[in-house]
């Protein structure tokens, strides 16, 4: 059984303070043209569920079009670290990661309404031994892979370094630590810096 791991999108989820909010708006009813419900949104494209390209940190960066989905569709590990700010090579090499995708649950229950006051973020050295595991796509379930005060953005630029992606706000409330197929498709939007993201599991 495949396990939705995406927010919903509404008005409510809480943007990154200072980006616009995420809006849908009918602009066209039926009721008022006879013929069909027509809406458009708009908004960040940071906000709830969703993967970044290089170009959020890069000029010259990898768009979200340009994104392989074929590194989006595999076997992942979901690993829990709930109590700790930070996780480091050290808490990865006591645990036993499959696969080419890593998802990172931080959080015991996620609040898509509420900005966060603090994250968990993983450290250089552990990003450093990621690639050494073969991953190539690292999920995390809050808004970022930085620091919340970070204005460098130094995870960021080395997972692009990388080549590796990052998606950031999964819903992995529902989901426990172990081994799961993973499908995560962003819209194919041209020169965007990041997408919104579907993103399901299923337990193996």
């Amino acid at each position: 059984m495949w396990i939705d791991i995406t927010h919903t999108l509404h008005e409510d989820v809480a943007p990154w303070p200072g980006d616009p909010a995420f809006k849908l708006q009918y602009f066209t009813t039926k009721k008022e043209n006879g013929s069909a419900n027509i809406a458009h949104i708009s908004g960040s494209n940071h906000i709830g569920t969703h993967i970044d390209a290089a170009k959020h940190v890069s000029d010259n960066g990898w768009t979200a079009d340009e994104i392989d989905i074929q590194r989006l569709i595999g076997d992942a590990t979901i690993l829990v670290f709930t109590d700790q700010t930070h996780i480091t090579r050290e808490d990865l090499e006591r645990t036993h990661i499959e696969g080419t995708i890593l998802l990172l649950k931080t959080r015991t229950v996620s609040q898509p309404t509420v900005f966060p006051n603090e994250i968990t973020v993983l450290t250089k050295d552990a990003i450093d031994y990621l690639v050494t595991c073969g991953i190539q796509v690292v999920g995390v379930d809050v808004p970022s892979v930085d620091e919340l005060d970070s204005e460098t953005l130094d995870n960021h630029h080395q997972l692009a370094q990388h080549h590796m992606y990052h998606i950031e706000n999964l819903r992995l409330d529902d989901v426990t630590e172990g081994q799961y197929r993973f499908i995560g498709l962003p819209l194919k939007i041209q020169g965007a810096d990041a997408a919104y993201l579907r993103a399901v599991v299923e337990k193996k």
